[in-house]
């Protein structure tokens, strides 16, 4: 018989190895910022995660165009020159449909409790650094017209059904647009606190120990999801045309969405709470506190799980977000596994809350190890 070749992964959306460049100057801008957290430039930021974001954005921005130019990644839907006159209408069409959505966001801010309390509080402040950028939209408008290679967008067809004319609006692009704007309206304000919770963790490490406690455990751990959140926060910021970063498609189905969004606040507080509890009164640092070296693998262990899920997240570039289609990886991490952060992040939970380890009675433990495998299930 003849051997059937393996069929080849199609070429990855982003490259790794220009992620881990942009990686190292957005963590270094967060060190920066953290260090220095008393130091009137940083008192005066609004936001103060907005300097390693920058940073990473600009690095991951200026690579991935070498990069093009190259033809070492896929060229953007922007030619190199004008391939039409601008029609003025179909812009106008376009701002009103940005317009349009920015107000449909803030009206469901405005209305759900959930966003009126201080915890948002960072993100409102990210908001505020980021609103200047607006100016510049109309201007960017009326340049990708000209340029784009399919300038009816979902923006487009958005601004016509508000204006009024419903019949030339294409109705699965808007379904498609207001499906991207809802995963980004719920999941970047999480992202944007967490962020900034973690930046400011590191900034009370340093404060803490030094330098030295940003290389033991509870800093190394620290890195780890900075970097994921890092990448979290630029991912559903940058999702523009220009930079081959805009959502292709969105998870169609109930099912999808209901499994990821009750992972997330508010929803799993009530879910983690109630239904899946799986933490009992043993931790593993108490646990293995009889064994030091074993201990100190065993964090080693946990930090490397926590690192790989973090470099998951890496792996996209301006490209991450849940529920949506934004390219196609097949390096990085995703040449090893479909799922390299669930498989990371679900292992390391295992091994921080130890619910095998008696706290109790039998039954108690084996009841905390179900209730994990079935947050693993989720």
């Amino acid at each position: 018989m003849t051997a059937v070749a393996a069929p080849r992964p199609p070429p990855s959306a982003s490259l790794f190895f220009a992620n881990l460049l942009a990686l190292a100057g957005g963590l270094g801008a967060a060190v920066l910022v953290a260090v220095q957290r008393d130091a009137p430039w940083v008192k005066s930021l609004a936001y103060q995660p907005i300097v390693p974001c920058a940073v990473t954005f600009a690095l991951l921005a200026l690579i991935e165009w070498m990069l093009r130019r190259r033809g070492r990644l896929a060229p953007t839907e922007f030619a190199h020159t004008r391939l039409r006159e601008t029609d003025y209408l179909r812009v106008r069409y376009r701002l009103i449909g940005f317009l349009a959505t920015l107000a449909l966001v803030a009206l469901a801010y405005w209305l759900f409790p959930e966003y009126h309390g201080s915890f948002y509080d960072p993100y409102w402040h990210l908001l505020e650094t980021l609103a200047p950028l607006l100016v510049v939209v109309p201007f960017y408008f009326i340049w990708a017209d000209a340029r784009v290679r399919d300038p009816e967008d979902e923006y487009v067809a958005f601004g016509k059904l508000v204006a009024g004319r419903r019949a030339d609006a294409d109705g699965a692009a808007i379904r498609r647009h207001l499906l991207a704007w809802t995963v980004k309206g719920f999941f970047l304000p999480l992202m944007a606190v967490y962020l900034n919770n973690q930046v400011n963790g590191l900034g009370q490490l340093y404060m803490k120990g030094g330098w030295a406690a940003l290389y033991h455990f509870d800093g190394l751990f620290n890195f780890s999801y900075t970097t994921d959140l890092l990448f979290c926060v630029i991912g559903y910021l940058a999702t523009v045309r220009l930079f081959d970063s805009h959502i292709r498609s969105v998870e169609p189905t109930l099912l999808g969405w209901v499994v990821a969004l009750i992972c997330y606040q508010p929803f799993y507080s009530v879910i983690g709470q109630f239904y899946l509890q799986y933490g009992g009164d043993a931790d593993w640092v108490g646990w293995l506190a009889p064994a030091p070296v074993l201990k100190d693998l065993w964090g080693a262990l946990i930090v490397a799980l926590s690192v790989f899920y973090g470099l998951a997240t890496v792996a996209f570039g301006l490209r991450f977000s849940n529920l949506t289609h934004r390219g196609i990886l097949t390096n990085g991490p995703y040449r090893l596994s479909k799922h390299p952060a669930y498989v990371s992040k679900n292992l390391s939970w295992w091994l921080i809350s130890v619910p095998f380890v008696m706290s109790g009675d039998w039954p108690t433990t084996i009841r905390h190890c179900a209730l994990l495998l079935l947050l693993n299930t989720v």
